[in-house]
């Protein structure tokens, strides 16, 4: 009976040995697990930025998509508008290297018809789009103080915008960078725009150059003819001239202050 006793009791100890883990093991358990643990959240937070910055990069790229249309519809789009100050009739485009203003027929409000004062201002870092939609040829040089102007941020976090603007005559492409269409007598073949600081364009600025495809709009003024009649021999059909502004590649129009951008406009300084 001893020795079955005995026997018994050098079964059941291996048994209980094996039941529970030593120190040693459970610290090994835990490094390790904590070593898979900083991997997977290393993926994940690697895999996460990754994410995040394709977003962010795919939204600046839409909303320059967006800038891009917007600006060059409204460029495309100027209008030479006959307006009046002290009884002369000017062009009207008014543009600095910050800021330029002119008459278009492509606006974004109302519905994206009819003709509204448009201005591009930089400020702060931004981009931003004012239009004034109610006017008169009477006071574009002197709008009134409680003119309704529409402003939306088009750009924005960037560290320069500069505009240009080519003169009509100029073959060398010399830009200029401000424009008067009181002394310039018209408006600029095309206006450019250069952006820098943009994240996925940091070692050069981002440039557009669009032409101005102006339309002379009204007739009337001492500097402008009317198109000739059908029976007027004296020019072939389809060549009328319109004291070389109308039609496409004319003078555009639009009216602007005495003083500078900001007061001639109307507009305040600073973006709402």
């Amino acid at each position: 009976m001893r020795a079955v006793t005995t026997r018994g009791r050098e079964r059941r100890r291996p048994r209980s040995a094996s039941a529970g883990f030593t120190l040693l093991e459970v610290v090994l358990a835990l490094v390790i697990f904590s070593l898979l643990a900083l991997m997977v959240y290393g993926a994940f937070y690697v895999g996460h930025r990754a994410v995040m910055a394709g977003e962010r990069e795919a939204d600046l790229s839409q909303r320059m998509r967006v800038v891009d249309d917007v600006v060059a519809h409204q460029v495309h789009s100027a209008v030479y508008y006959f307006a009046r100050h002290d009884e002369d009739t000017v062009p009207y485009f008014l543009g600095r290297a910050d800021a330029m203003s002119f008459v278009t027929a492509a606006p974004q409000s109302r519905g994206g018809t009819g003709l509204v004062v448009v201005t591009y201002r930089a400020v702060d870092g931004q981009l931003v789009l004012e239009e004034r939609p109610g006017f008169m040829p009477d006071d574009l040089y002197d709008p009134p103080s409680d003119a309704r102007v529409e402003r939306a941020v088009l750009l924005s976090g960037v560290s320069a915008l500069r505009f240009e603007y080519l003169p009509r005559d100029e073959v060398d492409g010399q830009w200029q960078e401000a424009w008067d269409a009181r002394d310039e007598d018209g408006l600029p073949s095309a206006v450019r725009l250069s952006v820098e600081g943009l994240p996925w364009s940091s070692q050069q600025p981002w440039v557009r150059e669009l032409p101005l495809m102006t339309v002379a709009y009204g007739w009337g003024s001492d500097d402008f003819q009317e198109p000739p009649d059908d029976e007027d021999e004296s020019a072939p059909p389809g060549s009328a001239e319109v004291g070389g502004a109308a039609g496409v590649g004319g003078a555009g129009s639009a009216t602007e202050s005495d003083g500078d951008l900001d007061d001639d406009s109307g507009l305040d300084e600073d973006a709402e």
